[in-house]
């Protein structure tokens, strides 16, 4: 009797987490569309082109002009180039519970390309990945009921990725790998600056259903949290 006792207890265990697995794919399928049409309506474009690429590189390059081996690659006239964002591109949002935090992390995936063109070479494209990662979680207002918080928002370095595009030589090599280096510092520590307001502002104008199926599914969770922390007997 025991033994079936006990199957019975990991059978609605299993069930409940496939349950709550169901909700929190469906709820992020939700989150996805209304964040895609939310961003989509923002200049988010020109948010990231404030972002201070071209000061940055500018040390890149002056830098390989005074080597004596790189310097002979870049002309003064590669000391003009404009860099541009393109491609940008909001990925598959997902949620997942966080040990550390009472509630959800929103983790959004972005992906977007940037270009530096120059007056006398071909341009560099690099290509660049990362995730924001917003905490949901639950606040029980003056009338008791629950509604739907949003804390920090931020960018995961351990999700920075760039890469450049051109095959270069094994020399040039040396510069491309710095300005890999480079972009990759200016992300994590400049783009949640630029990209949290946007996000926090289609989290807070997400459709009403989207918003109650969330605040139930944290509910939920808690309640099958606080079952399986609870001491046996």
């Amino acid at each position: 009797m025991l033994k079936v006792s006990g199957f019975f207890i990991l059978l609605c265990g299993l069930l409940a987490s496939s349950s709550a697995q169901e909700a929190l794919s469906r709820a992020s399928f939700q989150i996805t569309n209304a964040l895609t049409r939310g961003l989509s309506g923002t200049n988010i474009l020109s948010a990231l082109q404030t972002i201070d690429f071209q000061g940055s590189l500018k040390n890149v390059f002056s830098l390989a002009r005074g080597n004596h081996i790189l310097g002979g690659l870049l002309t003064n006239g590669d000391a003009n180039f404009m860099v541009q964002i393109t491609d940008f591109r909001l990925l598959q949002v997902y949620i997942e519970n966080s040990p550390n935090f009472k509630g959800v992390e929103l983790r959004i995936p972005l992906a977007f390309s940037i270009q530096i063109k120059f007056l006398a070479l071909n341009p560099y494209i690099f290509h660049v990945r990362t995730d924001m990662r917003v905490q949901l979680y639950l606040e029980k207002g003056a009338d008791s009921k629950y509604r739907l918080a949003f804390g920090h928002c931020r960018t995961a370095p351990d999700t920075v990725w760039v890469q450049s595009e051109n095959l270069v030589t094994p020399v040039k090599k040396i510069i491309v790998e710095n300005i890999e280096r480079v972009l990759g510092d200016l992300i994590i520590h400049n783009l949640e600056a630029k990209m949290c307001p946007f996000i926090n502002s289609c989290l807070y104008n997400l459709n009403p259903q989207v918003t109650n199926e969330l605040i139930s599914l944290l509910m939920e969770q808690g309640r099958f949290q606080a079952t399986t922390q609870m001491p046996s007997k």
